[in-house]
């Protein structure tokens, strides 16, 4: 499989890589992201300065509440990472020396690119890093590769603040260019080839620039390798309401590399009361995201099946757990389809080693944006098990397409 295009080429363990490329002191072409504490404001206003102009002002990911997100940059909660220029990179760390910030012009002058680490709790769980907002002012990832294996190497040798990490998550983008819309295809490419990162589905979370929902990868690197392989080893049986998602698991697993027992059992959904109406409006940009609870199932399906008008739904189901069959069932009979798994994982706590179950993200998505496809769903080469996986996304996309506008 190696040389494929959704799975990463190497195949290795990338974890002690990256800590070695970590090791180093910052290049010239890039900051160091402590550097942003020294002013959390500025590093706010630059960072949407950078992504507002990469994507032409059509941006709504949370990049605007300048007091909260300083507070977290401050806390050291958000690390934010900029690159560029040597004399681009210079002048930046000359502002960040500087006191106050400096008017919206200067910041808009500066030609760079930028990612952010966060903490991933909401949307994937405890002990994992969201790796996100990342755009460039240079049109492509040119310059973006050394300095973003750096910034995920000394993530991952534990250059944050005192929590138990286990995983990096991401959802890069990977929609070709067309009609004036910047693709996403490099910076996925330096996801799949230089991060190294698993490809373990795909996640329509977020309507981006020009109104397309993107039907982005789910992408993990575990801090050790060893985690998921002992995730794997323990895993027991999977247990799935349909066979379409049993594929899709059957083929993920097998993508990376595991065996996974798989067992497929139909069963009458679990009924589902009235859902409430919702107390606060739905993000019609981003995804909400609800951790299904197998103790109290109807409660958590009431709360993901409310429509608020989100991007995409998002339920998150434990598939080792056989309660969760009937959940899973009614989630298909209400419109979700599972897109993602989350592997299962064996990692440290502080009260000894910790099983993470094998989870399933089931996702509904608005019908009103037309959707954007994976650039590598029109090109090859592809590998027996990424072309299978290929044939599942167009289905899904078949589907979804049936009830959406066209796409562009």
């Amino acid at each position: 499989m190696a040389g494929g295009v959704i799975r990463h080429a190497t195949g290795d363990d990338r974890a002690p890589a990256l800590r070695r490329i970590a090791a180093a002191e910052p290049g010239a072409t890039w900051t160091d992201p402590d550097i942003c504490r020294r002013n959390p404001l500025l590093a706010v206003r630059l960072r949407r300065s950078v992504l507002m102009r990469c994507y032409n002002g059509d941006y709504h990911t949370d990049v605007f509440d300048e007091a909260r997100l300083a507070g977290r940059i401050a806390d050291g909660w958000e690390r934010v990472l900029f690159w560029g220029p040597e004399d681009q990179v210079s002048r930046v760390a000359e502002l960040f020396h500087a006191p106050g910030c400096p008017p919206g012009s200067v910041l808009d002058g500066l030609s760079l690119g930028t990612h952010t680490s966060l903490p991933g709790e909401e949307l994937y769980g405890r002990g994992h890093v969201e790796v996100a907002r990342t755009g460039s002012t240079q049109g492509d990832s040119a310059g973006a590769t050394e300095a973003i294996l750096w910034d995920l190497g000394r993530i991952l040798a534990g250059a944050r603040k005192g929590e138990v990490l286990h995983t990096l998550s991401c959802v890069p983008r990977n929609r070709r260019s067309a009609h004036g819309v910047p693709g996403g295809a490099a910076i996925h490419r330096l996801h799949t080839r230089a991060v190294g990162s698993r490809h373990w589905g795909v996640a329509p979370f977020y309507v981006m620039v020009g109104g397309s929902l993107e039907l982005l990868d789910y992408r993990e690197v575990s801090f050790e390798e060893r985690y998921v392989r002992h995730g794997f080893a323990t895993c027991g049986t999977v247990h799935m309401s349909d066979t379409v998602s049993a594929s899709l698991v059957a083929d993920l697993c097998e993508l990376n590399g595991f065996d996974v027992n798989i067992r497929t059992v139909q069963a009458e959904p679990l009924g589902l009361r009235d859902a409430p109406a919702p107390a606060r409006p739905g993000d019609p940009h981003g995804p909400r995201v609800t951790h299904l609870d197998l103790h109290a199932p109807e409660g958590t399906l009431v709360e993901a099946a409310a429509d608020r008008g989100e991007a995409c739904t998002v339920a998150v189901c434990d598939l080792n757990d056989a309660r969760s069959v009937p959940v899973q069932a009614a989630l298909v009979r209400g419109g979700f389809r599972l897109t993602y798994i989350s592997p299962p994982k064996v990692v440290p706590s502080p009260e000894g080693p910790q099983s993470i179950p094998l989870r399933g993200g089931f996702c509904r998505i608005r019908t009103d944006a037309p959707i954007a496809a994976p650039y590598y769903l029109e090109r090859g080469p592809l590998s027996e098990t990424e072309k299978k996986l290929a044939v599942q996304y167009r289905d899904l996309l078949g589907s979804w397409r049936r009830e959406t506008p066209p796409n562009e």
